[in-house]
């Protein structure tokens, strides 16, 4: 019986060994050491490009683009959601600027603790929603999703002679307006529970430089 309870307990903490490997690297969960820099003082974080300056005070809601490992260990730029059609890689999430620590060179946010290697962009929250942004990009996305389709599936079904390619496209195009009518409505409809930016500052080679105090 002893024998039994302790392979349990074996099998049990190698399932949630790998269970949180894989979800670590695959940016499904990202397991941070932010907790271990809470009781630190917090810092503003100061970015200056020429002549202009740009503060970012402890408690600010913000989205921070960064660069992470995919589960094939790719480096890959999380994305500000919503701002493309179509996103060139994980969306991030808003979140609350805690501080800079420049002897680490990390920035602490209230979920996660970033290398400032990794560290690309910071957006200041707007107060306001994507709910515009999010209908446009339904719209685009709904029409080109369902007239394509609806081309394949054509095309696919039956041979298409020279005749009937306007029929095809006028009938394809009249189903990618009902697509882009669906998609707007569900596009607005995120939107409203998306907060929008103020602007993107990048930090890098004649951009934004971080100031160290």
């Amino acid at each position: 019986m002893p024998m039994q309870r302790t392979r349990t307990h074996l099998l049990a903490w190698f399932i949630f060994s790998i269970s949180t490997f894989i979800l670590n690297e695959s940016n499904l969960v990202h397991l941070n050491n932010s907790f271990l820099y809470s009781q630190e003082l917090q810092s503003t974080l100061i970015l200056q490009k020429g002549d202009s300056w740009l503060e970012i005070q402890p408690g600010e809601k913000v989205y921070i683009r960064s660069y992470r490992k995919s589960l094939f260990g790719k480096r890959v730029l999380t994305d500000i959601p919503q701002r493309k059609i179509i996103a060139s890689g994980p969306k991030t999430k808003p979140t609350t600027f805690i501080s800079i620590n420049h002897q680490q060179k990390v920035l602490i946010t209230e979920s996660d603790a970033i290398a400032l290697s990794d560290f690309y962009s910071i957006a200041p929250l707007s107060g306001s929603t994507m709910a515009l942004k999010t209908a446009k990009n339904g719209v685009i996305g709904g029409f080109c999703g369902g007239f394509a389709l609806s081309v394949v599936m054509f095309i696919g079904a039956a041979e298409v002679g020279s005749d009937e390619t306007l029929s095809v496209i006028l009938l394809s195009s009249f189903i990618g307006g009902i697509t882009a009518v669906y998609g707007g409505i569900f596009g607005l409809i995120g939107g409203f529970f998306t907060p929008d930016i103020t602007e993107e500052f990048i930090v890098g080679p004649d951009e934004w430089s971080i100031v160290e105090q």
